[in-house]
């Protein structure tokens, strides 16, 4: 009985083992004929299976949970792909402002919207917008806005990102770009010299500081005398050799401040603030151009500084911007055009911009609406089904609408491929995204429905 219980007591317990949990949280499975992922390849027959608004597994051969939710539009010739990031959409914005220095104002600052605004833009398949500041030359900075299912103010994520600057060859123009980078430069060189006055300042108090600690060192130990002789601790010493370096100069034990621990940064025009921020590579610029003198002439302005910029080119229906499209690519800047067929000078010869600036390397091209308006957006589409079909690359196209836009906002998280682990953000169509006959039926962001075709067509009859 002894060696039982002594057994007993020498065996360690062992622990249960555990078993494993499958992951909880409610599931959503959506089964499509296609999907446009934007990672480099386009999918058929694919199950995408969505957890708590991340695209958990999806491929061919996925599992579907007990008790999971399924839609599947498979046979209906439905799509699904990320949803589209508008670049510009200045239809959204109100204002009247000249040309000027006016960088002080952001485009959320002239925002005007209906109560519609919101679904006419989901209904076209837009999740994300920018905006930019309303006038000419130095307008201003741009701003980016969530496009959900609210009503009324929008939601900004961001209200201020590029720094708009127009370029063209007017002397004026060009006298404005010019007289704002003198201006950030002189700020700059204040800014430095007032930095080095205070360093110096600084560090003369601090050595004044350290003088008098050790003076008051010595006489605190009776070593400072007076006619060389040595003092006793304690013993008052009258006259100016005695005393600290306060009371010598008159100061009454008042602790001199001097200079502040940190610099405080000199106060910047509100104007001039931005474009300094812009030539310390500390912000993004926008730089528009609509002709190949406008690409000479920003390429004169610049000369040998290191600006961070993306390209913006807005041109009519007749440009031969072609003459620089080499140049333009290679500076490996991205590069936004809108999506139009033009015709090169005086002649009727067709020319596809975005599918030479590709040809000639650009890599990251947007894709605009061929007009900033809501009527330019509901022929964005039809715009790039006609480009894709005079020879610009079909994924090109597509990412050009959602992932490249997506990235210039800084918005990549919220719109971009859809593959494991991202964001179940997407748009169902019914049909090809570039057939200008297909509609949005459903766009989700992170699993939530944020748009119904039937259901706002339900409530619009109602």
């Amino acid at each position: 009985m002894l060696a039982s219980l002594l057994l007993t007591f020498a065996l360690p317990a062992v622990a249960p083992q555990e078993t494993p949990r499958d992951p909880v949280g409610r599931v959503v499975v959506y089964r499509f004929d296609t999907v446009e992922t934007m990672d480099g390849e386009t999918l058929s027959n694919v199950t995408m299976l969505v957890r708590n608004g991340v695209i958990e597994r999806m491929g061919q051969a996925v599992v579907i949970p007990d008790h999971a939710e399924v839609h599947d539009y498979r046979g209906s010739g439905k799509v699904a792909m990320p949803p589209f990031a508008l670049s510009h959409a200045n239809f959204l914005v109100s204002d009247r402002r000249g040309d000027g220095r006016n960088t002080r104002y952001t485009a959320a600052d002239s925002i005007w919207l209906n109560e519609d605004w919101s679904e006419d833009l989901l209904e076209e398949g837009v999740l994300i917008v920018g905006v930019d500041p309303p006038g000419g030359g130095l307008p201003g900075r741009t701003s980016v806005l969530m496009v959900d299912d609210q009503t009324g103010a929008p939601n900004a994520l961001v209200s201020d990102l590029h720094l708009k600057v127009m370029v063209s060859t007017s002397s004026s123009a060009k006298s404005l770009v010019r007289d704002g980078f003198k201006a950030a430069d002189k700020a700059i060189a204040d800014e430095d010299k007032a930095r080095a006055e205070w360093k110096k300042a600084r560090e003369e108090w601090e050595a004044k500081q350290k003088e008098a600690a050790e003076a008051k060192q010595k006489a605190s130990e009776g070593k400072d005398g007076v006619d060389g002789k040595e003092v006793k601790k304690g013993t008052e010493v009258k006259g100016g050799k005695g005393g600290t370096a306060a009371q010598d100069e008159g100061g009454d034990n008042q602790e001199d401040k001097g200079p502040p621990e940190e610099f405080e940064v000199p106060k910047m025009d509100s104007d001039v603030e931005p474009l300094v921020e812009w030539v310390r590579q500390e912000r993004v610029g926008q730089v528009w151009l609509s002709s190949p003198s406008d690409w000479l002439h920003w390429q004169d302005l610049l000369r040998e500084r290191e600006l961070q910029y993306e390209i913006v080119l807005r041109h009519g229906s007749t440009q031969n911007l072609f003459e620089v499209a080499s140049s333009i690519a290679a500076t490996d800047l991205r590069v936004d055009v809108p999506a139009r067929l033009s015709f090169l000078p005086y002649t009727r010869v067709r020319a596809n911009l975005p599918a030479e600036l590709v040809a000639q390397g650009v890599s990251k091209l947007i894709l605009s609406p061929s007009s900033d308006s809501l009527t330019g957006l509901r022929d964005y589409r039809l715009s790039v089904s006609q480009v894709v079909a005079e020879g610009l690359d079909r994924k090109v196209a597509l990412r050009g609408m959602t992932v490249e836009p997506a990235l210039s906002m800084g918005q990549e998280e919220i719109i971009g491929a859809l593959k494991i682990g991202a964001p179940a953000t997407f748009v169902i169509w019914n049909g090809d995204p570039l057939d200008p006959m297909s509609e949005v039926d459903i766009v989700l962001s992170e699993g939530k429905v944020v748009y119904d075709r039937e259901k706002a067509e339900a409530e619009d009859q109602s």
